[in-house]
């Protein structure tokens, strides 16, 4: 898998731990299950392919448009998976600026309004969920680069933090700031309070909130399946959404919260650290 990168916009991360201890020596490697799922680093996986046709070069509003071929030709019609046949971020590499789209297709090219605030390197990310995987499936996430020319202002990764404001709403994290083990499936559990009380939630793309999980090192994308709460499909009465969590490698990740409350998506960020 190819990583993306621009000489003439990079932009380093330490973890907030300090320096990752040498590698252990690997065991003899196993066969594994096939899986699905990319990252979003590169721009072709699993017999698809991206193609850039309109991406944003200037400040302002700009309009995205792909052609996604696949195994058969041109690529119109996927999974519909949370209400949508496909997701797209947009993301710049100091993990700023994110924003999550939902592109229609017309004669072949999938398209989605954008704007962008500043410069810098940013990469645009494609999920979609081809016919025929199992229910459940991971999807395929394809990634295109584009970079906005002219002064920028990069934005430090914030440190691990136990909660998180948007408008009235505060997001706790119930964990706190503790570190999660890499490798080890676990459960990220977030309460949506308003005043103080479990908040209203209400349905969003087909669910109560959606997480989105970025590699702080590489920028890789992975999108956490939200755990439902109860077997009638009713908001959660505390207001706790919880995740599945499985972080193959150690340090920071930068995590993106969309809910809705009121009538309006409201969106947070946490930073987490794995060991």
């Amino acid at each position: 898998m190819t990583l993306a990168g621009f000489a003439a916009a990079a932009y380093m991360f330490a973890d907030s731990r300090g320096e990752t201890p040498a590698p252990v020596p690997a065991a003899a490697p196993v066969a594994a299950p096939a899986v699905f799922h990319s990252d979003g680093l590169s721009d072709s996986y699993d017999g698809y392919r991206v193609e850039p046709l309109s991406l944003p070069t200037v400040r302002g509003p700009a309009t995205v448009s792909v052609r996604i071929t696949g195994p058969g030709g041109p690529a119109t019609d996927f999974q519909t998976v949370h209400t949508k046949p496909m997701h797209m971020y947009v993301l710049r590499d100091d993990l700023s600026g994110y924003q999550h789209l939902h592109p229609e297709v017309a004669d072949g090219v999938w398209t989605a309004p954008v704007t962008i605030t500043d410069g810098g390197a940013y990469r645009v990310y494609l999920e979609f969920t081809p016919h025929g995987r199992p229910a459940g499936a991971d999807p395929t996430v394809l990634g295109v680069p584009f970079v906005i020319a002219g002064d920028t202002r990069m934005i430090p990764v914030p440190a691990p933090q136990a909660q998180a404001r948007s408008g009235p709403y505060t997001v706790r994290r119930l964990d706190g700031t503790a570190d999660l083990t890499s490798g080890t499936p676990a459960a990220l559990q977030f309460q949506v309070l308003r005043d103080g009380r479990p908040a209203a939630l209400e349905p969003y793309l087909g669910a109560y909130a959606h997480l989105s999980n970025f590699e702080v090192r590489t920028q890789g994308l992975e999108h956490l399946h939200p755990i439902p709460s109860n077997a009638t499909g009713a908001a959660p009465a505390d207001a706790v959404l919880a995740f599945h969590a499985a972080f193959a490698e150690r340090g920071d990740k930068r995590l993106f919260l969309q809910f809705q409350a009121d009538g309006k998506v409201h969106q947070v960020a946490f930073t987490v650290f794995t060991t």
